[in-house]
């Protein structure tokens, strides 16, 4: 991580969160920590129709371990563990997950996407043979059973489902100077469960070529934007209960510490997580 980007954190966990003593030693010394245990952090896969997909990178494998560690602490249905690379992970990266998570399989990037998020939309939809596929990010925190999307699962993932952003609009620019509509921009892709049969290629590429290409902005979202608009029946997962702001709670099943509120990880999340894992 840059020295500019640490201290940009650090300056929140000071002066936003008034916590920068647990952020350090959250950080630095107890989320390094779980590296080092010696015991299987996975569950046996116990449904074989479904893939979960994570993608991530060299400076993100201590939050992956924590988010995937929380995952199987709280989960109950299992799939195959696709852990896609963006290509940075460090074969001591890859020693560190397959000894932790043994049952999954490290993907190395295939292609390369102009825009790297396209990763996270094409991989599991084409490196998988399972008909439902659940993609999760890196930076999520699991804290109890994901009911609504298990259920989902037990019934075939007829309907495809993601978070909302919570008032958090993710904008992509199309050419002749439009753009992704309001309603599409508030889904967020930290949590996303679909059936094959309801990604629309064709929805897909039409969306695709109205991408502004030219508009650095669209780095940041067009995986997002592209599940939201080629996805069919899609049905929102409850906001008081996959969060992506506010303060957790009795009802918080998961919370998405997205960059902005990245401190919030260590400070919040780690500390309510440390006794269970």
């Amino acid at each position: 991580m840059s020295l500019k980007l640490e201290l940009f954190y650090l300056r929140k966990a000071c002066f936003e969160y008034h916590a920068p003593f647990r952020y350090l030693y959250n950080k630095y010394i107890l989320a390094n920590k779980i590296l080092k245990t010696n015991q299987d952090l996975d569950k046996p896969i116990n449904h074989h129709g479904l893939s979960i997909h994570i993608l991530t990178r060299h400076r993100d494998i201590v939050i992956l371990v924590w988010s995937l560690a929380s995952f199987y602490l709280n989960s109950s249905v299992v799939g195959q563990l696709f852990i896609h690379s963006d290509g940075s992970l460090t074969q001591k990266d890859k020693s560190i997950l397959n000894k932790l998570f043994p049952s999954s399989k490290i993907i190395e990037k295939k292609s390369d996407y102009q825009y790297l998020l396209l990763q996270k939309l094409f991989d599991p939809y084409y490196l998988s043979d399972k008909k439902i596929h659940l993609i999760i990010d890196s930076d999520l925190l699991w804290f109890k059973n994901p009911k609504e999307i298990e259920e989902e699962i037990k019934n075939n993932a007829q309907s495809s489902l993601m978070m909302v952003g919570q008032g958090i609009g993710c904008p992509v620019y199309f050419k002749n100077n439009k753009k992704l509509s309001a309603e599409l921009s508030y889904l967020n892709s930290g949590i996303v469960l679909y059936h094959q049969d309801n990604f629309n290629l064709d929805k897909l590429e039409k969306y695709l070529a109205r991408i502004d290409n030219t508009n650095p902005a669209n780095k940041h979202f067009i995986e997002q934007a592209g599940y939201a608009t080629c996805l069919e029946n899609i049905v929102a997962l409850p906001q008081d209960k996959y969060i992506i702001k506010g303060k957790l709670g009795p009802k918080t099943i998961v919370k998405h510490y997205t960059s902005p509120r990245r401190p919030l990880f260590y400070i919040e999340g780690i500390e309510n997580l440390k006794n269970k894992l």
